[in-house]
This record gives structure tokens, sequence and C-alpha cells, in this order.
């Protein structure tokens, strides 16, 4: 069960930001900008606190004039680890295509997730103890080695680098002015933008 006090503090958010579900529980995780239009049905494998649209409601401390400060992910998906009382953080973004442009968008919309989702623990009150990232995508334009091959005889390091860790299912990000390494599942899409996924 989730605590009777992050309930409470629950009750203060608007309506519709967030649900709750109870373990086998599902819901649809819907992202319906063009560039990432998906409908992914989320199982629950245990309690989850999900907030459904965190990019409409980052800290409104941040300045919106200046380019990126307010970028975020598209889901948020605490899930409660019944024996520590912590919780896991699970970010999700959806892209319609991956390449190296959307990978290096995703990475910011990722690490400020990061920084809005703490935010959000913080004043429910929930220890975060680790950080998982998704994507969820219809086209992988980063399949297979040509890619790869094409940018090293460019010498493209920053592209080589973002294949890679596309790749090898981890993400670097830069939180707290540190690199720090999170593990990264894909999730693919049919055309139309659908799947499904189990936390």
């Amino acid at each position: 069960m989730i605590p009777a006090h992050i309930e409470e503090k629950l009750r203060m958010f608007r309506e519709g930001t967030y649900e709750i579900l109870r373990e086998k529980e599902q819901t649809d995780l819907k992202e319906k900008n063009k560039e990432g239009r998906a409908r992914l049905n989320c199982t629950a494998q245990g309690e989850l606190l999900v907030f459904v649209s965190p990019e409409d409601h980052v800290l409104p401390y941040l300045d919106g004039n200046v380019k990126g400060n307010t970028a975020c992910a598209d889901k948020f998906l605490f899930k409660l680890n019944k024996e520590s009382k912590t919780w896991d953080l699970h970010i999700i973004e959806f892209k319609k295509t991956i390449d190296t442009t959307s990978i290096g968008k995703s990475r910011w919309q990722f690490a400020m997730g990061i920084y809005n989702a703490r935010g959000i623990a913080g004043f429910l009150g929930m220890e975060i103890k680790n950080i998982y990232l998704y994507s969820g995508f219809r086209n992988d334009k980063l399949a297979g080695e040509q890619p790869l091959i094409a940018l090293r005889a460019n010498n493209n390091r920053e592209a080589v680098s973002k294949i890679r860790q596309w790749k090898n299912d981890r993400y670097e990000l830069k939180v707290d002015g540190e690199n720090t390494v999170f593990p990264h599942r894909k999730i693919p899409l049919d055309s139309e933008g659908n799947g499904s996924i189990s936390i």
C-alpha cells in the first residue's frame, strides 16, 4: 500500500495529473504530440504512482524563456519497494524516430525529467532508490552497423557515443554536475504507435 501520508498529499494535486495502479492493474500511457504520438499499455508489477503529463507541469520557478529549461520527459512512474519503503523511478520518453538528433534531445529531456521527478518526490516525502529510462519509438534509424561505420569514417565522436549508448542499453547523463550512467530500455511501437510494457 502507498503510505497514507503520500496519498494525503496527492489529494493536493490537480485532478487527472496522476494515477495510482495496484498490482496487475493496467493503464494506457498516451502521448499526443505529433513527434512521438503513442499509446503504451502499462501493467503494474506492484504499486505504481504514475504522473501522466509531467512535461505540462514542470517546476514553475524555471525560466521558460531560456531554451531547454522547461524540457521534460513524457511520463514518470514511481514504483514502491515494499521492504525498503523506497521508490524506483521509471521515466519514459516517446519519439517517432530514433536517430542521433532525437537521442540528444531525449537525453536532455531525461535529465530534466530526473530533476522534476525529484521535485515531486521531495514534496511527497518519497526516497528514490533507482532510476530507469525508457524510449518508446516506431522507427530506429540506428539499427544495424552502417550508421556507426559511416560516422567513424567522418570521425564524429559525439554521434558515435550516442549510437553506442543506444545500442548498449544505457544512457550517460550529466546530473548534478556529474556524468552518471542509467539503464535504458527500448520499447518498440507498431506503425500506429501502440505497444505494451510491464513495470
